[in-house]
C-alpha cells in the first residue's frame, strides 16, 4: 500500500483550498483542520476529530464519530449524524432540525419565531431557580403582548400573595354560573 505525505494542499492555482468531487474519510487518530474553504461533494465519514476555521461546504451526507469543533461556517445539504460532541460557534439551519435526546439552551433569550407552538407536556414550569420561594417568583407569570393597545398580564405579586390581572377583565366559564369582568376581580383581591 502506497502512501502520500503532504503539508498542504491547495487549489490548482495555489490561490485557495481544493474542492473534492467525491468524500472523505477521516481515521480514527487523525485530526482534519481547515484554516481557509473547502467543498466535499460525496459522503463524508469522519472517525478522526474535526477543527474547521474556514467556510465549509458538504452537499453529501456527513457522519462524525469523533468529537468536532467548528469555529467557521459550516454548510451540509445532506443528513448530518454525529456520535460525538459537536461544539459550535453558531449553528444556523435552513431546513428541518430533529433532536432524539435532550435539548438543554444556556444563553440568555430564547426566541422562537413560530406560528404554532405545540407542547407535549401538560404541565409548563417557570421561574425554576436553585432555591425557589415566593420571593424569587415575584413578578412572574404570563404577558401577552398587545401593542398600542396595551400589554395583558397575569402574574404574581409576593407582598400580596395575590396573582394580579391587568389589562382587561378575566372571564371563567365552564360548570356552574360564569363570573366576568370586575366582578372576578374583586373576587380575587378581596378572596371572596
Amino acid at each position: 500500500m502506497s502512501e502520500l505525505r503532504v503539508d498542504n494542499i491547495v487549489s490548482a492555482d495555489g490561490t485557495a483550498a481544493p474542492i473534492y468531487s467525491k468524500g472523505m474519510n477521516i481515521g480514527v487518530g487523525q485530526t482534519l483542520t481547515n484554516n481557509g474553504n473547502f467543498v466535499v461533494g460525496g459522503a463524508t465519514s469522519i472517525a478522526g476529530n474535526v477543527q474547521v476555521s474556514g467556510a465549509s461546504t458538504f452537499t453529501g451526507a456527513v457522519t462524525y464519530s469523533s468529537n468536532a469543533t467548528i469555529n467557521g461556517n459550516v454548510t451540509i445539504n445532506g443528513t448530518l449524524t454525529n456520535n460525538g460532541t459537536f461544539s459550535y460557534s453558531s449553528l444556523n439551519v435552513s431546513g428541518d432540525a430533529t433532536v432524539g435526546g435532550n435539548l438543554t439552551v444556556n444563553g440568555t433569550t430564547t426566541t422562537i419565531d413560530t406560528v404554532n407552538l405545540v407542547v407535549e407536556d401538560k404541565n409548563i414550569g417557570i421561574g425554576t431557580t436553585s432555591t425557589p420561594s415566593n420571593s424569587t417568583a415575584d413578578g412572574g407569570g404570563l404577558t401577552l403582548f398587545g401593542g398600542t393597545d396595551g400589554d395583558k398580564t397575569i402574574t404574581w405579586q409576593n407582598s400580596t400573595g395575590d396573582w394580579n390581572v391587568d389589562g382587561g377583565g378575566l372571564r371563567i366559564q365552564g360548570k356552574g354560573a360564569a363570573t366576568t369582568g370586575k366582578a372576578i376581580a374583586m373576587a380575587m383581591v378581596f378572596g371572596a
